[in-house]
């Protein structure tokens, strides 16, 4: 895509906000049950509906040659700060942290390593399609491939995390459709009626999160329940962010979110760093709110700092970003 989406750039800069809000709860354990229902509901889905997005609606394989040249850049890109944050974090014990998560994505930088499996899957079956000329060759060789992540789930195999990829999977794959055919939605869902969908769709989320448990999996069918309260979610803060044409906090969200990849990797760094007796405090009390806003703020100001830094150091960007030094944007 020649030009960039700044609806898709807004979106993935909401994504990362939710994702630091989140982990300024989690990391100094003031995770609530409503608030933080909508944070994990919303923030990784988003993003992977976003990637699938990109993939479905970008240029698509054509050739083993390109095949090989785009995983390359795909490895480059998430795994390369995958395993060099990983690195760098546990320094003195490298080979047993790399043994811990090959068997335990989220001991590391997991939406990473797990991107890229759904980027190999995705470019797999391009590729077969490409062989063949038929949209039914992808969809059954990615139908192939996904089975065989369920298999594994079912079987107890834990190397690469399975579970990580049945729970996000779903959303990859129905947006990469939506990418590949937006004529669908059009077709289904007059655009008179999108806003009144989208609408429904958030209340009925939020309803969810109130009375539901959208974190914890205890099984397929709460899963099912979760999965399609974040796509409703989801869908919800889609539309809005389309109606917000030439409002200004999208072009500064936008913006934010053309750093998702660094912020990413080192946001939650920061997240306790203004409580470092690792001191409680209950979320809905003016002590709790205030610390939060505090503790955002914060890591926020800690982590635009570092990324300044990196981008200054010859190589470091690259080795630590799996990307090339660039001119920062800012607000």
């Amino acid at each position: 895509m020649k030009e960039r989406n700044e609806s898709l750039d807004c979106l993935k800069g909401i994504a990362i906000l939710l994702v630091m809000a989140g982990h300024v709860q989690v990391h100094n354990q003031m995770t609530d049950p409503y608030l933080y229902d909508i944070i994990k509901s919303l923030q990784m889905p988003l993003f992977f509906l976003i990637s699938g997005y990109l993939a479905g609606a970008g240029t698509k394989i054509t050739d083993v040659t390109q095949y090989q040249n785009r995983m390359k850049k795909r490895a480059v890109s998430y795994l390369l700060p995958f395993f060099s944050w990983l690195c760098l974090q546990h320094i003195t014990y490298i080979p047993q942290a790399l043994r811990t998560v090959l068997f335990q994505l989220d001991y590391g930088l997991w939406f990473l390593m797990t991107l890229f499996l759904f980027t190999w899957m995705a470019y797999t079956a391009q590729l077969v399609q490409a062989k063949t000329k038929k949209e039914w060759a992808f969809w059954l060789t990615l139908l192939g491939s996904s089975s065989l992540v369920l298999l594994a789930y079912l079987a107890n195999v834990t190397f690469l995390s399975p579970s990580l990829l049945i729970i996000y999977l779903p959303y990859y794959t129905c947006a990469y459709f939506c990418g590949l055919h937006p004529e669908f939605i059009q077709k289904w869902i007059p655009e008179k009626l999108l806003g009144s969908a989208a609408c429904f769709s958030g209340i009925v989320f939020l309803l969810m999160a109130v009375f539901l448990d959208l974190v914890t999996v205890t099984g397929f069918l709460m899963l099912g329940v979760q999965t399609i309260a974040s796509f409703l979610g989801c869908f919800a803060l889609i539309r809005l962010v389309l109606s917000w044409r030439g409002h200004p906090v999208k072009s500064k969200l936008a913006r934010l979110g053309r750093y998702t990849l660094e912020i990413y990797v080192l946001h939650y760094q920061f997240a306790t760093v203004l409580n470092p007796d690792k001191i409680s405090y209950p979320f809905w009390t003016p002590e709790g709110l205030l610390y939060s806003l505090t503790a955002f703020a914060a890591m926020s100001v800690l982590t635009a700092a570092f990324i300044y830094i990196i981008y200054r150091i010859p190589g470091a960007s690259f080795f630590l970003f799996g990307k090339e030094k660039r001119r920062l944007i800012l607000f």
